[in-house]
């Protein structure tokens, strides 16, 4: 499986989860960003190679990722999964939802979306939709 069909199956099963799923595909590498709820609910990295030292992302899909499956860098938990473990990255992206509207309840967690969507970050990331069969 390609990191490209890894994106594209966890966008389109977190869409038909209700998350807002956007992408973007890295210029120098093979790495694919998606940010879930407009970073709310945290983000994705899906490579094929160990990430730069300097970034830390939350949820991290590595081809044939083996190491350990949770690292705190920089105050901040990372979760490490391999391409053959989607469905644990969707649990826990689920998880991290729920925990988030939990913390702040639900019309925070809205107001923090919509606060996000202003930034200009999203001038770079594709708003994913359902595709159609």
């Amino acid at each position: 499986m390609t990191g490209n069909e890894v994106a594209c199956i966890l966008a389109q099963e977190l869409i038909s989860l209700g998350f807002i799923v956007h992408r973007y595909n890295a210029y120098s590498t093979s790495s694919i960003y998606l940010k879930l709820d407009y970073g709310v609910a945290c983000g994705i990295r899906i490579a094929d190679h160990p990430g730069k030292k300097k970034y830390s992302y939350r949820f991290n899909v590595i081809k044939n990722y083996s190491g350990d499956k949770s690292i705190v860098k920089g105050g901040l938990i990372c979760r490490f999964y391999d391409f053959t473990e989607l469905e644990n990255v969707i649990n826990a992206v689920q998880s991290e939802k729920k925990d988030k509207i939990n913390k702040y309840g639900l019309k925070n967690y809205q107001k923090y979306m919509e606060r996000q969507s202003k930034s200009d970050l999203y001038k770079r990331f594709r708003k994913m939709e359902v595709n159609k069969k």
